[in-house]
């Protein structure tokens, strides 16, 4: 009888890739290494779960961005796991080229890069064939799949792609759900997509489909935990659990204004519903909505650096907020102002929800610039 083992599966770490729309200059070296922080939370989990396998699907480092002292770091945090494989499918961004850094260094034994072409790796201890190919790349448009051998034993795939349902034209590597249900698989370990997703195929295997998402948010759309997959293979077939391993969540919050006057009042309301502690070390961002004192205006900047005085981490604001017009007061008179909002309104009445967010806003900020001029004479 075959062993019992775990697996623990990754991907879309992107060591060393430039912070996306970070606008904290002061805090963006710490930023960069919570990324190392994470790759070494994954290597204490790999420990602690005595797994023999640590697949990383893709995108895990930077290519032309990731440095040395970074494939440093890396490759001390892999020799604490001697006895795990560890499989590195390169992706879209870190793809097996001839400069590439899994070329051009010697990594640990216990490493294994996966190349172009589709590769066949059997553990036998674990009746387990692994099948896995890399970017060769940038841009990998032709769909393949690997040749299987036999009928029996556990069967694992791993590769960097768009998982399609149906034919479709991707720059990133086509794989076909109804292609991949024949070959009976029990596990498909993939990467590229940021956010986790399940998929299960109705054939006789159930083969798990599995991507992991970004184990550290790299933009405001990876908001929450951020996991990796971690897979127990045992007699009764594969079970999968997410585990944590971020270092700080990107959380993205509505702000009602309303009662709000100045950037002060703003940001003592928002610090006084997130009491210090390790909520204020995440990376927020506040999108201030609801109606303010029309001859208020709030600065995004400077309720950000008034919250950062009160020792949050990493904070932007953005100003959704509107004056708070009596549209049904202005808008029974005669004059320009009320033939204006008639007119909005009556736009808005045909308007999709996303156009009609649109001209709310317009409205109200051509309504403010109109009450200005008319105020001034």
């Amino acid at each position: 009888m075959a062993s019992s083992f775990t697996l623990v599966h990754t991907a879309d770490l992107h060591l060393d890739l430039p912070v996306q729309g970070w606008k904290d200059a002061e805090r963006l070296a710490e930023r960069r290494l919570d990324y190392r922080s994470t790759f070494r939370r994954i290597i204490d989990l790999v420990q602690e779960r005595e797994a023999a396998f640590l697949v990383i699907a893709g995108d895990f480092l930077e290519h032309g961005y990731v440095d040395r002292s970074t494939l440093d770091f890396v490759q001390a945090e892999l020799d604490r796991i001697p006895d795990t494989r560890v499989i590195v499918a390169p992706g879209n961004h870190d793809p097996w080229r001839p400069d590439s850094c899994y070329r051009t260094i010697r990594w640990p034994e216990s490493v294994h890069i996966l190349s172009g072409e589709w590769e066949e790796h059997v553990f036998p201890e674990y009746d387990l064939y692994l099948y896995g190919k890399g970017f060769t790349d940038f841009v990998e448009r032709e769909k393949s799949l690997p040749t299987l051998r036999g009928d029996g034993g556990r069967r694992l795939l791993v590769a960097h792609g768009t998982l399609l349902e149906q034919e479709a034209v991707t720059d990133y590597f086509p794989l076909l759900m109804p292609e991949l249900a024949p070959l009976e698989l029990d596990y498909v370990a993939l990467g590229h997509i940021h956010q986790p997703a399940t998929r299960r195929l109705d054939n006789e295997r159930r083969t798990w489909i599995r991507y992991p998402g970004s184990p550290e948010a790299l933009r405001w759309k990876e908001t929450g935990e951020r996991t990796v997959t971690v897979t127990t293979w045992d007699e009764s077939g594969v079970r999968l659990e997410q585990v944590p391993v971020h270092s700080r969540r990107y959380e993205v919050e509505m702000v009602d204004v309303e009662g709000c006057e100045t950037d002060r009042q703003v940001a003592a309301f928002i610090a006084g519903n997130i009491p210090p502690g390790q909520e204020r070390h995440q990376c927020l961002r506040f999108i201030l909505q609801g109606e303010r004192p029309p001859e208020t205006e709030f600065s995004p900047d400077r309720i950000a650096a008034e919250l950062k005085a009160e020792g949050f981490f990493y904070v932007e604001c953005l100003d959704r907020s509107v004056p708070g017009f009596d549209l049904e007061r202005l808008q029974a008179g005669d004059g320009l102002v009320a033939a204006y909002i008639r007119r909005m309104e009556k736009k808005m009445e045909t308007a999709s929800p996303e156009e009609r967010d649109i001209l709310q806003a317009a409205l109200h900020k051509g309504l403010a610039l109109l009450m200005a001029e008319v105020e001034s004479g």
